[in-house]
């Protein structure tokens, strides 16, 4: 055999062997890397069901579930899919589409529901506005959401009337809207592009 030959193969499969490792690694980085986010999004779906466990029954009769943003509606769904049991409210936003859910029989304890769709007809923004008939329902109720949401979104930012939570898809706002007569309090649920 040549000896240029020989070292020249010696070269070859050396380099055949590096590619090979390189490869190997790479591909192994990335299946790293989505098993870490898949862990990671099954974490954060975890954490989100016990946070929704541990909540109040009546978080748990405004939410829904623990599934998609909140009553079980999620980013980019399409208007037409969403699975409301609750009536349509008496006044419909011009874009949109607006449900009333009611607690008791006074009419006084409600939460109107309103989906916002984008141009694609698909879920875009979510707007609770929650009246209770006591004031100090309505105190409790934002402590539960406080908890709840940070739960979820960590830490927000803001003050006693308004707070402002955030993740990398999710923006939400909760505000004291109330007046003396009517209690209450709105949360909005903005998708972040």
């Amino acid at each position: 055999m040549n000896p240029k030959s020989s070292v020249f193969h010696h070269f070859f499969a050396f380099i055949l062997i590096i590619s090979l490792l390189i490869i190997t690694n790479a591909c192994q980085t990335t299946t790293d890397k989505q098993e870490a986010n898949q862990h990671s999004q099954e974490s954060k779906k975890q954490a989100k069901q016990k946070a929704w466990d541990e909540s109040t029954p009546l978080l748990q009769r405004i939410t829904l579930g623990s599934a998609g943003v909140i009553r079980n509606v999620s980013w980019g769904q399409d208007m037409s899919t969403i699975a409301e049991k609750v009536e349509l409210s008496e006044t419909q936003p011009s874009v949109g589409k607006s449900y009333t859910q009611f607690f008791d029989e006074t009419d006084l304890n409600f939460v109107d529901i309103t989906y916002l769709p984008d141009e694609n007809n698909q879920v875009k923004g979510i707007l609770l506005n929650i009246f209770l008939e006591e004031q100090d329902e309505v105190l409790d109720l934002t402590a539960n959401f406080k908890e709840y949401l940070g739960n979820i979104y960590g830490n927000g930012r803001g003050n006693a009337k308004k707070i402002v939570w955030k993740n990398e898809n999710t923006q939400v706002i909760l505000e004291d809207v109330g007046t003396p007569k009517d209690p209450g309090i709105q949360l909005v649920f903005s998708k972040i592009n």
